[in-house]
C-alpha cells in the first residue's frame, strides 16, 4: 500500500485497544484544530483525513465456514463539491481492503457528484462486494421555495443516483437484501434508507429472509434499531448522527437529530441486546466545523466464537 496510511491500517488487522474503546464525543473539552479545519473548504491548511476506528466485536452466530469478518463502514461524505474534503480523504483509502464495504447513506449534497463519490468508493477492494444505503440529505436537497417544512426541499431521483453508483460497482440497497457466500457459508446483508424521510420499510426489506442465516442490516439512521420487533438481526451499521458533530464540554452534543436516545453519539453500542455500530461520519450538515466530535471511518472486525 505503499505511503497510504489508511492502506497500511486496513491491510490487516492490528489489535489497538485504545482506540477499539474509544468513544465519540466525549464530555472533556478539546478541539482538534486541524480536524475542524478540514470542514472550513479544500484549501484549509492542516486538512487531515478522519480517523480510522477499529472495533472487534465476537459473536457466536458466525457460520463455521467464516472464523472472521471484516467490514469497513463509511458514512455521511456530504461530498457538494469535486473539490470537496471527504473526497480528499476517500482518496486516502484507495487500494484499502476489506471484505465488506458499506456507504452508509448522505452520500451527497447534490446528484452531480454521484460519480465522484462512485469512483472512489470502487477504488477500496471489498472482497465481497461495496453497497450502500441512502440517507435524508441523498433523497432531499435545499430548500427550493419558502414553503412549510420538507415540502420546500427540492425531492432528488434516487434510481439516478443508484445508477450513478452501479456504473462504479456498488450495490445501493433500499428495502431489500441480498445473501452473500462466504467459504460456502451464507451471509445476509439488508439495506434501508433514512426512516426519518420515508426510505425504510422493515417488511419490504426482511421479505423472505432467513432468520437462521447471520444477518447484517445497514441502515443510515440508528433509530431503525430501536423498530425492528422480533426481527433477527445480528449487527445493525449506521451513521447520521455525525457523533453530535458539535459536541460541547460538561454538555455533550447539541443535537443527533434521532426520535430514540442512543447509549452514546457513535461507536460501538448495544440496542434492545443487539450490537449497533455507529459511524460519526466524514462530513459535516449545517455549520461546517466539527467541536469535540472528529469525523471517522469504522474498521469492524467480526470474530466468531464458540457458543456458550
Amino acid at each position: 500500500m505503499g505511503g497510504n496510511p489508511f492502506g497500511r491500517a486496513l491491510a490487516g488487522w492490528v489489535s489497538d485497544p485504545v482506540r477499539s474503546t474509544r468513544t465519540c464525543a466525549a464530555a472533556l473539552p478539546s478541539c482538534d484544530v486541524a480536524a475542524g479545519a478540514q470542514l472550513l473548504g479544500t484549501r484549509t491548511p492542516g486538512f487531515r483525513p478522519p480517523r480510522t476506528v477499529r472495533y472487534s466485536l465476537p459473536t457466536a452466530r458466525l457460520p463455521l465456514a467464516i472464523d472472521s469478518l471484516s467490514v469497513l463502514l463509511i458514512s455521511d461524505l456530504h461530498v457538494g463539491g469535486r473539490s470537496h474534503p471527504a473526497l480528499t480523504a476517500l482518496d486516502g483509502l484507495a487500494g484499502a481492503r476489506t471484505d465488506l464495504l458499506i456507504a452508509a447513506g448522505d452520500l451527497v449534497e447534490s446528484e452531480r457528484f454521484v460519480t465522484d463519490v462512485g469512483e472512489r468508493l470502487a477504488r477500496i477492494e471489498a472482497r465481497l462486494g461495496s453497497f450502500a444505503v441512502w440517507g435524508n440529505h441523498d433523497a432531499l436537497g435545499k430548500p427550493q421555495s419558502r414553503g412549510p417544512g420538507w415540502l420546500r426541499h427540492e425531492t432528488r431521483s434516487l434510481p439516478d443516483l443508484e445508477a450513478g453508483l452501479a456504473a462504479h460497482g456498488i450495490q445501493t440497497l433500499t428495502n431489500c437484501a441480498v445473501r452473500l457466500i462466504v467459504n460456502g457459508a451464507p451471509l445476509q446483508l439488508i439495506g434501508v434508507g433514512d426512516a426519518h424521510v420515508g426510505l425504510c420499510d422493515l417488511d419490504a426489506a426482511f421479505d423472505g429472509v432467513d432468520p437462521d442465516i447471520f444477518t447484517i442490516l445497514a441502515a443510515h439512521n440508528p433509530d431503525t434499531a430501536f423498530e425492528l420487533g422480533r426481527r433477527r438481526v445480528d449487527l445493525t451499521l449506521s451513521g447520521h448522527t455525525h457523533g453530535g458533530q458539535i459536541a460541547l464540554p460538561f454538555f455533550g452534543p447539541l443535537t443527533l437529530r434521532l426520535r430514540n436516545r442512543l447509549p452514546r453519539p457513535c461507536g460501538l453500542m448495544y440496542v434492545k441486546g443487539r450490537p449497533l455500530v455507529v459511524s460519526a461520519g466524514v462530513g459535516t450538515a449545517g455549520v461546517p466545523v466539527r467541536f469535540n466530535a472528529p469525523a471517522d471511518v469504522v474498521d469492524l472486525r467480526l470474530i466468531r466464537v464458540r457458543s456458550p
